[in-house]
C-alpha cells in the first residue's frame, strides 16, 4: 500500500503517521538514554525502552529510579515529555508549516487530528497550541522558581522548575524530587500552581483556543461559546469535582487524617484532578482504602478532555455513553446531550472506543496474571488501568516485573495514548466503503 499508493498512503491512513511518529520518538529516546552521558550506571535495555515509552506516552511510570539518570538524561526526558504531551503529530505539522506551505492533504489530516470542522483554521490552531504551551509553562516556572531556589542551587532550581511545569502541563506525572511530590503537601503555592497547569493541559487546546478568542477578541465575552466547549467544561469539571469530593469523604479520616482542613481540601482537589491523567500524588495509593482504589480506576479510565495532553477514553466519550444509557431508559430513539441530538455515527464510535478499551484492559490483565504470579489480582488490575490510561499512579513497585510484563505494559501505554484516535480515523476511510442498507431486525436483549 505504501509503495503503490505513494503520497496517497497518508491520505487514507493518517493514524499511521501518529503511530510512526510515536515509535520513532520512543526509539530515538531509548538511543539517547542509552548513551553513557545520560546514565549514572548500567541500565538494562528493556528498562530504557520502558522509560522512553512511558515518557513519550506521558504515563509517569518507571521501572528504574529517576536518579539513575544524569542531568543530560533528565534533559532528554524533558524533551520526550514535551513531545509526547503536545502530540507528536501536532508538533510535526507545526514544523511542516514553518518550513513549507500546508498542502491540501496536510491540512485535511491536521483537521482530522484536531477534530476541526474545517481545515481553514488549522494553521491558527496549531500555532495557538505552541503559544499556549510556552506561555503556560513559562509563567508556571516563574511562580514555583522561588520555592525551588530555597531548596536547591540556582541552576538546579531553574531546571527543576522547568521540568516540573512541563510534567504538570503535559499530564506526564514525572518528578525529580526525592520524595516525588508528597513533600509539597503543605505548600499551597506548589499545589495550586500544579493544579492550574494540569487543568490547562487537561481541558484541551481547542477549548482554550475558543475561550481565549471569545474572551479577549469578542464583545460578548464568554457568551456564545460553542456547544462542544460547553460540554468539555461541564463534563471535565463535574467529573473532577465528583472525584475530589468522594476522595475527601473516603480519606479524610484515613490518609488525610493528620492534615488540617484546608490541607485536606487542597489534597483532595489536587488528587481528583491528578487521577484523571497526571499521576502526581500527595498521598500513597498503596495506603488508601479499597473504595478509593475503585474511584481511581473509574477516574483514570474516563481521563481528560478531548484534544488535551491527558489520556483515557476522554470525557466526551463518557458523556455520550451516559446519554445512550439515558436514551435507552427513557425509550428514546436517539441519544440527547444538553439539548442536542448526538448523531448515530458519533454514538457508534464512542461505544466502540469504550468496548475496545475495556477489551484491551481485560486481555492485558489476563496476560499479566500469567506472567506476574507474584502480584495480587487487584495490583495487576490497577497497574493495567494505570498504564492504559497513561496515568502513572501505582499501588506497587514495578521494578521487579518480568521482561514480558514490561513489554505488555509498554504496548498498553501506546494503545492507550493513540488507541481512541486511531479507532476513529480507522473507521472513517473516505471512498473505500459505502453504506449499505439491510433489512431491519430486532434482537432479544434480556
Amino acid at each position: 500500500m505504501l509503495v503503490t499508493k505513494g503520497k496517497y498512503f497518508f491520505k487514507y491512513y493518517p493514524q499511521h503517521m501518529i503511530l510512526l511518529s510515536l515509535i520513532i520518538s520512543i526509539c530515538l529516546g531509548t538511543i539517547l538514554l542509552y548513551l553513557p552521558a545520560c546514565r549514572n550506571n548500567d541500565i538494562p535495555l528493556i528498562d530504557l525502552f520502558f522509560t522512553a515509552t512511558s515518557l513519550t506516552t506521558v504515563t509517569g511510570a518507571l521501572t528504574v529510579p529517576i536518579d539513575q539518570f544524569t542531568s543530560w538524561g533528565h534533559v532528554v526526558m524533558l524533551f520526550l515529555m514535551q513531545f509526547g504531551g503536545l502530540g507528536l503529530m501536532t508538533l510535526s505539522l507545526c514544523f511542516i508549516y514553518m518550513f513549507s506551505n500546508l498542502g491540501i492533504y496536510t491540512q485535511v489530516i491536521a483537521s482530522e487530528i484536531l477534530s476541526l470542522k474545517s481545515f481553514k483554521d488549522t494553521k491558527q490552531t496549531l500555532f495557538f497550541i505552541i503559544k499556549l504551551t510556552l506561555i503556560a509553562e513559562f509563567l508556571g516556572a516563574i511562580i514555583i522558581f522561588p520555592t525551588m531556589l530555597r531548596m536547591y542551587p540556582f541552576k538546579k532550581a531553574l531546571f527543576y522548575s522547568i521540568f516540573h511545569v512541563v510534567s504538570s502541563f503535559c499530564n506526564a506525572g514525572f518528578t525529580l524530587f526525592p520524595d516525588k511530590f508528597m513533600e509539597f503537601s503543605d505548600n499551597p503555592l506548589m499545589i495550586y500552581t500544579t493544579i492550574i497547569l494540569m487543568l490547562i493541559g487537561g481541558l484541551g487546546f481547542v477549548t482554550w483556543h475558543e475561550l481565549i478568542n471569545k474572551f479577549f477578541r469578542k464583545t460578548e465575552g464568554f457568551r456564545g461559546i460553542s456547544w462542544h466547549t460547553k460540554l468539555v467544561l461541564r463534563i471535565y469539571l463535574i467529573t473532577a469535582l465528583i472525584s475530589s469530593s468522594i476522595f475527601f469523604i473516603l480519606e479524610r479520616n484515613h490518609t488525610l487524617a493528620d492534615m488540617g482542613l484546608f490541607e485536606k481540601i487542597s489534597t483532595a482537589l489536587f488528587t481528583g484532578i491528578a487521577m484523571k491523567s497526571t499521576g502526581l500524588t500527595l498521598v500513597s495509593f498503596a495506603a488508601v482504602q479499597l473504595a478509593t482504589i475503585l474511584l481511581a480506576l473509574i477516574t483514570m479510565f474516563i481521563g481528560s478532555a478531548p484534544l488535551s495532553t491527558g489520556s483515557g477514553i476522554k470525557t466526551s466519550v463518557f458523556a455520550i455513553y451516559l446519554a445512550v444509557i439515558k436514551a435507552a431508559i427513557q425509550g428514546k430513539r436517539h441519544a440527547m446531550l444538553y439539548e442536542r441530538h448526538i448523531i448515530d455515527d458519533q454514538v457508534y464510535k464512542a461505544i466502540a472506543i469504550i468496548a475496545l478499551s475495556i477489551s484491551w484492559i481485560i486481555c492485558i490483565t489476563f496476560c499479566l496474571l500469567i506472567t506476574e504470579v507474584q502480584l495480587d489480582f487487584l495490583d495487576v488490575v490497577f497497574t493495567t488501568f494505570s498504564a492504559f490510561s497513561n496515568n502513572g499512579i501505582l499501588t506497587i513497585s514495578i521494578n521487579e516485573l518480568t521482561h514480558l510484563g514490561k513489554i505488555l505494559l509498554m504496548f498498553s501505554m501506546i494503545v492507550g495514548r493513540i488507541g481512541a484516535l486511531a479507532v476513529i480515523l480507522s473507521i472513517k476511510r473516505i471512498g473505500e466503503l459505502r453504506d449499505l442498507s439491510y433489512p431491519k431486525e430486532h434482537v432479544i436483549l434480556g
